[in-house]
């Protein structure tokens, strides 16, 4: 009886085994195949690693990898999201992060608020008033990161036609080849302004917040000398 019991089992595991998907199959051949033959993950770049592939030089700005966004409270029940979506300028890496540079503008046309007329809103004198100042703009007076690629940017914000110092958290995100063989390389940036400061008074307090959350992440492309 039992004789007859063990091809019996075999015959019904092989049945199941051909009766799976192909996906399936190969799913289950990765699952019982030995330790030895699933090809290891390589190894995350480190932050230093990272920092050490900057290339000094003079970087224009990628528009389309590039982002600026802003968050601010509505009404004191939501976490308002929008976006800018041009950001024209540059920035230097140096041999010493001390050298580096940034300069960028960012037009107030450029704002997305996924909604029309609240674009119209914001672009109008009550907020950014776009008409009699059309852009936004950052100069740096001051880089610096360690070998995590951590660090501040400090430098002078415009908006509104009022410029203040500022200091973004600075962050280096990357470094390498872009597909067609130039060398590109990222950062992040983030700061928390008040929009009072910049005479933006329109909503306080009750319909917008003061506070404005400014996210930055900024991919350039290195030009040939």
């Amino acid at each position: 009886m039992l004789s007859n019991i063990r091809p019996l089992l075999i015959a019904l595991s092989l049945g199941a085994a051909l009766a799976l998907p192909a996906h399936a199959q190969q799913t289950a051949a990765v699952a019982t195949a030995p330790a030895a033959t699933v090809a290891a993950k390589p190894a995350p770049r480190t932050a230093k690693a990272t920092v050490n592939a900057l290339t000094p030089g003079n970087y224009v700005i990628d528009v389309a990898h590039s982002h600026a966004y802003f968050f601010i409270s509505h009404l004191g029940v939501s976490r308002f999201m929008g976006r800018f979506d041009d950001i024209k300028g540059g920035f230097v890496v140096g041999q010493k992060p001390g050298d580096s540079l940034v300069n960028a503008t960012i037009p107030v046309s450029s704002i997305n608020a996924k909604h029309q007329k609240l674009e119209d809103h914001l672009k109008s004198a009550d907020f950014f008033d776009a008409a009699q100042f059309p852009n936004m703009s950052f100069e740096s007076t001051r880089v610096r990161w360690n070998n995590r690629g951590e660090g501040v940017l400090s430098g002078n914000l415009t908006i509104h036609g009022v410029t203040k110092p500022v200091d973004f958290a600075l962050k280096v995100t990357g470094a390498g080849k872009g597909p067609r063989g130039d060398t590109r390389a990222g950062f992040e940036g983030n700061v928390t302004i008040n929009r009072s400061d910049f005479g933006m008074n329109y909503g306080l307090p009750r319909i917008v917040g003061d506070t404005v959350e400014i996210a930055l992440s900024i991919e350039g492309i290195l030009q040939q000398q």
